[in-house]
């Protein structure tokens, strides 16, 4: 680890890349250092039920260690931290881990080379707000929030780079000088300029500067940094939080299946005998359940059944005039829609013109709602819609979600922002069922939690004639539930099985056609039942589905259903006023005019429904397994999307600039249509939950392996045009990517000579740590700037079964920090040295082989006994010397000790109600201890410390099982210095080895968030929902997704554990956040799939711990006003949440073809945008048979404008826009036209140059239809 400053306000001390002579002697200033004594009377129990653990609130947890006052010692000194442990004795040259265990004495201790690594000295191109606050006014409206100025920053003083706008800070007076040139410069390599053989071996030798070239004006103006706004909780008649946590889960009426009771059967009578009661109204929908990939792939299903089924509509739909059909699946429409003759499609539009058949939704795939990410849905959503503008001009007026059994508050919130405001769901808890049917709710209005905004006149509104206070918020939608969690023939009633079997009329077997002998006895028993449903509303009518899962595949199903149905409507409707009751074919637009027409009062809920239950043999079977089911696959998921959004983004821009001018992209325009469309498949809720049969998987695998290969290619050229010269077509980047158990490009090490391109797409900058493979351990790495690179060795190593940790003698990892601007490609170079061996990370460890290699190697050393710790210069560490689990951190700048008891366990599953959908733990044993063979036997397991300039990491190895990294970095003034990195790796091995084992990591804290426990949980990356945890339910109710974060609070501290991927999340205690890691169960649940959980494979997840302070409120009025706030994350949360979603992307540029690279730093965009602002997509707007020498000029930009907490105690360096408006002429290039349109862009939009809160509001998501125009100069 990188020595830090004991004292960090010590004026003596200059932070510096350069090596340092310090005589200090003492780890400690002013203390003498005195071997550590573990008493185990004071180790915590690991059991296997962790909720079992003493919290430890009041006293330490650390080892007891006798420090005694050093008189002598200079109270500047520094102390050493070298190796990033503590307990770390440097005899001269000679350096231990720990001292010997004999030893109790003072050591006299000595060390050389200091090293210091600041990593944001220099800003690339935005000054960090550290610096804009000094010389900035605050905002008039809003008073910024400064952050706390005891911690010391010790920036250099600023230079200007390469044309780019610098501060100068002088380090006694702070004070700013504002440079501004115009016309400045991009800085750029040149052939002549470079040649492989001469270059320089030794890094001492300076290098001639690099050749400026003008042409591109860059602007940034500061502003008044980290604004934050107080969301405040929006009032709703139901709150969905404070209604599940009081529900009955376990009611007696469970045994019969069946809420509905005499109760219910006599509020139904009293009802039809009220004359008061209005008339009963039925709207007939037909319509077909089809999925996109489940058990067969989407060729197949589309091919063998559903062509069929749309053909069938557009023909029999012509045939009976009155007959009416809903669609919702748009993947299956545009592929059937590619092979139908020009007459189908004619037919088709004049249908979807008249109202008869009715598109639902618009999403080009039904997704799971709990573990979709808000770019794979908003994409989706996108990708939907414009191709129903493009090819039907139409846009859906209602959204109709059956396939899902979660339904999560953020669908809603984008139906809203596309523009549509009805939404037909099913599939709610039992609970809810009951609940919305007692109280006639099947009807209401879904707000968001923290919407206020009633001063639009939306559609809800004029539909309702709503005015002033009175108007439903900005974003709400009328919700329809369609009763029974049915949406076929079952949902006509309490007693679907009647409908199912004796009006489902294609099933010729079983049930007679209506005629005049029955239909009066048949029309009054299915009367029965919908005039039951109708009873559940305040304003009796009801939707009646007719169909279900594939239905209507031969034509002479559309015969029997319509050719019954209408003779029973005939009758019904013929006798309405004995009936009381109507019937009808109709759509769902039709049902939704019908209720805002009869002016109902319909109440508001705020909330979602994510815990979702059906009943089985009496019991609950919870539907929370899908959660965590296949994590490997939800991790690739994730990565594709995140590539493809990197295409997108790189693509726009090299059109933006016109670079393919002279090159003929129109292949390249197909491939990522073809992505586009293939990720947008797979947002279909059972690909994205993991619930996927094992043949399906296969073939979504080799759809996502070649999806990314696409991307890969689409990116090398766009970014090869982007960074050379303007007469240049030449494609000479490769793209690299190479991450452990997930994508990984053609094999690259790289060599001296080699030339890396590094881009950052997010809109702010960014610090990340970079790790290449290379077989030349005798490297350095030079930057844009000609300035070396700190850089670490790590080696390579792979545990095997024999226990040994095997060293490779052939491969090692370069690691080196990057500090990337906004949406800009930086140039970094490899070069070679004479001996690298002072970068080489030191090895602790026991069991590793490791051979020497020639010129080179690492020092192993062994891991003594002893609690270990590590540190950096914001946090010190302290890891169980047993476990080799975290177990406390200390906040350096407070010395504030703080309990992290990391663990590991896992529920074991039951026989019954336990499969790849279903989570139910075993009765009689729910717990597992999965490391007991290893705590019984200490030897048996390993633990490996790699330590160098960078990074620290303590890795513990429980055999194949299970591996845990927790990582530090060695960074001054980085964001990356406040965060811990968890690394996991869970392998089950073959099966049935660990069956019926769901294996989670446990994080036990001091933090007192309440009892019952609370946790604030991210719904889809978009918002946030605090969950009371019901401690006397079963932990199967109390699970619940996480797709980004969950965090913990009490009135002073917070952790956040921000993940990569969805996974459940849940608590068994107080201070405790339980996050699954992976499952396995090889019993079929019974929900289709025909199959259990057993194909797992060895699973990297990646985690990062926030600890973080929060800002006691200093009188009353600001302790309510926290009480009543939208709890939302830290700045540093929603950083690291995109940073782990959207990844860096690196290219190769081999040896040869180095004279091809034109600009050593390459920004695409003028400015920085406002720091709660971040780009979600920048797609270009492409229509498919676009001509070979067509360059689209239109592209869509989605932001999202991410609140974050003004509670918590901010220090970040992460330099961006402080305003919170964002002008975009002045950020992008090139722009002639900006237009603010709904979320999807299909309408006109209205024009736009500047975005500030008043049209993109905290927490919303806005699209801008952006036109830029050619130039042939850069």
């Amino acid at each position: 680890m990188v020595q830090r400053p004991f004292h960090d306000n010590n004026a003596d001390f200059i932070i510096s890349n350069k090596s340092q002579q310090n005589p200090q002697k003492m780890i400690y200033p002013r203390f003498t250092q005195v071997k550590s004594v573990v008493h185990k009377m004071e180790r915590p129990k690991i059991s296997t039920i962790l909720s079992s653990i003493d919290t430890a609130k009041s006293r330490s947890m650390f080892s007891r260690m006798n420090i005694a006052k050093n008189e002598k010692m200079n109270p500047y000194d520094l102390r050493m931290a070298r190796d990033a442990i503590t307990n770390v004795i440097r005899y001269s040259e000679d350096n231990f881990i720990f001292p010997d265990s004999e030893a109790v004495g003072v050591r006299n201790l000595s060390y050389n080379n200091v090293k210091l690594y600041n990593v944001l000295n220099d800003s690339n191109f935005f000054s960090s707000l550290d610096e804009l606050k000094q010389h900035n006014t605050p905002s008039s409206e809003k008073s910024p929030i400064f952050f706390p100025d005891d911690v010391a920053t010790n920036i250099d003083n600023h230079k200007f780079v390469k044309g780019i706008l610098k501060y100068n800070t002088d380090s006694s007076t702070k004070d700013i000088i504002d440079i501004r040139l115009n016309n400045t410069r991009l800085s750029k390599t040149t052939e002549s300029n470079f040649d492989p053989n001469l270059e320089k071996v030794d890094f001492l030798i300076e290098e001639t500067p690099m050749v400026i070239e003008s042409g591109f004006n860059i602007y940034n103006k500061s502003g008044p940094p980290y604004l934050c706004t107080d969301l405040y909780e929006a009032k709703a008649d139901i709150d969905g939080k404070e209604k599940y946590s009081h529900m009955d889960i376990e009611a007696p009426w469970m045994v019969k299946k069946q809420f509905w009771s005499q109760v219910y059967d006599s509020r139904y009578e009293s009802l039809m005998r009220n004359p008061k009661w209005p008339s009963l109204r039925v709207i007939l929908i037909p319509r077909s359940q089809v999925h996109t990939i489940w058990k067969r792939s989407f060729e197949s299903l589309h091919n063998d059944t559903v062509h069929r089924i749309i053909s069938n509509v557009v023909k029999k739909l012509q045939f009976y005039p009155n007959l009416t059909f809903s669609w919702n699946e748009v993947s299956h429409l545009s592929e059937w829609w590619k092979g139908a003759r020009p007459k189908s499609r004619a037919v088709f539009r004049r249908l979807i013109k008249e109202g008869r058949l009715e598109i639902t939704t618009g999403t080009w795939v039904e997704a799971d709602e709990s573990t979709s990410h808000i770019f794979g849905t908003i994409h989706q959503l996108m990708e939907g819609h414009q191709w129903l503008q493009h090819n039907l001009n139409y846009s859906p007026d209602a959204a109709w979600l059956t396939n899902s059994v979660t339904h999560s508050s953020t669908l809603p919130y984008l139906l809203s922002a596309t523009g549509i405001s009805n939404l037909v769901f099913t599939n709610l808890h039992y609970s809810w069922q009951q609940f919305l049917t007692e109280y006639q709710f099947t009807d209401f209005i879904w707000v968001q939690n923290w919407d206020h905004d009633k001063t639009k006149q939306t559609k809800l509104n004029e539909a309702f004639k709503k005015f002033g206070n009175d108007r439903y918020p900005k974003h709400s939608v009328l919700a329809h539930y369609l009763q029974f969690n049915s949406a076929g023939f079952e949902a006509c009633g309490p007693q679907g099985e009647i409908c199912a079997t004796e009006f489902n009329f294609a099933n010729n077997n079983n049930n007679l056609d209506i005629n005049t002998f029955n239909v009066k006895e048949k029309s009054e028993r299915l009367l029965e039942q919908y005039s039951k449903t109708g009873s559940t509303s305040s304003h009796n009518m009801i939707i009646a589905p007719l169909g279900g899962p594939f239905h209507y595949e031969f034509q002479t199903e559309f015969d029997y259903q319509y050719n019954n149905y209408e003779k029973i409507a005939n009758f019904v409707n013929n006798n309405r006023d004995i009936y009381k009751a109507t019937i009808e074919f109709g759509t769902s637009k039709d049902y939704f005019e019908a209720v805002s027409s009869s002016q109902t009062p319909i109440p508001t809920l705020k909330g979602d429904f994510l815990n979702f239950a059906d009943i089985n043999d009496g019991s609950p079977a919870y539907w929370t397994g899908l959660f965590t089911s296949r994590p490997q696959f939800k991790i690739l998921l994730r990565r594709l999307q995140s590539t493809l959004r990197s295409t997108e983004i790189l693509f726009s821009f090299a059109l933006n600039y016109d670079v393919f001018k002279t090159y003929n992209a129109s292949k390249h325009f197909e491939r990522l249509l073809n992505a586009r469309e293939v990720v947008a498949r797979l947002q279909d809720n059972h690909v994205v939950s993991g619930t996927l049969t094992t043949g399906a998987k296969r073939y979504v695998h080799s759809q996502i392996l070649s999806t990314a290969k696409d991307c890969w290619k689409i990116q090398e050229v766009a970014a090869s045009l982007l960074s050379t010269k303007a007469n240049q077509n030449k494609t000479y980047l490769e793209k690299y990517v190479y991450r452990e158990g997930e994508f990984i490009s053609s094999f690259k090490s790289i060599t001296p000579g080699d030339h890396i391109y590094i881009f950052n797409s997010l809109n702010g900058e960014r610090t990340e740590v970079v790790e290449l493979m290379t077989r030349h351990p005798n490297i350095r790495v030079i930057d844009h700037n000609k300035k070396d690179v700190t850089i670490q060795i790590n080696p390579i190593w792979k545990f095997n079964y024999e226990n040994k940790i095997k060293i490779s003698k052939q491969f090692f990892k370069i690691t080196f920090v990057v500090v990337v601007p906004p949406m800009t490609l930086e140039l970094f170079k490899i070069k070679k040295t004479y001996d690298n061996t002072q970068s080489a990370s030191t090895i602790y460890c026991e069991v590793c082989e490791f051979d020497g290699i020639e010129n080179f190697s690492f020092d192993v050393r062994p891991v003594e006994v002893g609690d270990i710790q590590i540190e950096n210069y914001k946090q010190r560490l302290v890891f169980d010397e047993y476990s080799g689990f975290l177990r406390n951190v200390i906040d350096k700048t407070t010395n504030n000790e703080k309990l992290v008891l990391v663990d590991f366990g896992a529920f074991r599953s039951s026989i019954k109600n336990s499969g790849i959908f279903l989570f139910n733990t075993n009765y009689s044993k729910p717990l597992e201890d999965i490391l007991s063979p290893f705590r019984l036997d200490f030897k048996s397991k390993t633990i490996m410390i790699i330590s160098g300039q960078i990074t620290t990491e303590l890795v513990s190895i429980y055999g194949i099982l299970l591996q845990h990294s927790v990582k530090i970095f060695n960074l001054m003034t980085s964001p990356l210095s406040d965060t811990i990195k968890f690394e996991t790796k869970v392998d089950y091995e073959i099966s049935p080895k660990n069956r019926e084992l769901e294996i989670f990591i446990s994080i036990k804290t001091d933090i007192g968030n309440g009892n019952p426990p609370e946790l604030t949980i991210d719904n889809n990356g978009f918002d946030y929902k605090s969950r009371i945890i019901n401690l006397s339910r079963r932990i199967e109710s109390n699970m619940y997704p996480m797709t980004n974060m969950v965090f913990i609070q009490d009135h002073k501290n917070r952790l956040t554990v921000v993940t990569d991927h969805a996974q459940g999340v849940t608590a068994l205690q107080e201070g405790q956040i339980i996050v699954m890691l992976d499952r396995r169960i090889l019993f079929d649940d019974g929900r289709g799939s025909g199959e259990g959980l057993a194909d797992n494979s060895a699973t990297f997840h990646t985690h990062y711990i926030l600890l973080e302070s929060i800002v006691e409120p200093t009188n009353e009025y600001f302790k309510s006003s926290n009480r009543n706030s939208v709890r939302l994350p830290s700045f540093s949360a929603n950083y690291f949440a995109n940073i782990l979603n959207y990844l860096l992307d690196i290219f190769f540029i081999d040896t040869s073809k180095v004279n091809l690279c034109h600009y050593a730093f390459r920004p695409l965009v003028k400015n920085s945008f406002p720091c709660d602002v971040t780009l979600i997509n920048y797609r270009t707007i492409l229509i498919r048979g676009t001509p070979e020498k067509f360059s689209p000029n239109t592209a869509l930009m989605t932001l999202h404008r991410q609140s974050f907490s003004c509670v918590i105690k901010h220090d970040i360096s992460v330099r961006c826009n402080g305003e919170e408006t964002l002008k975009l002429d002045k950020t992008f290039h090139n722009v002639i036209a900006v237009y603010q349109t709904n979320l999807v862009g299909t309408n006109e939009g209205t024009p736009v140059n500047v975005l500030n809160k008043d049209n993109l509001p905290s927490m919303e998501i806005t699209t801008l239809r952006i036109y830029f125009g050619n130039f042939s100069k850069f």
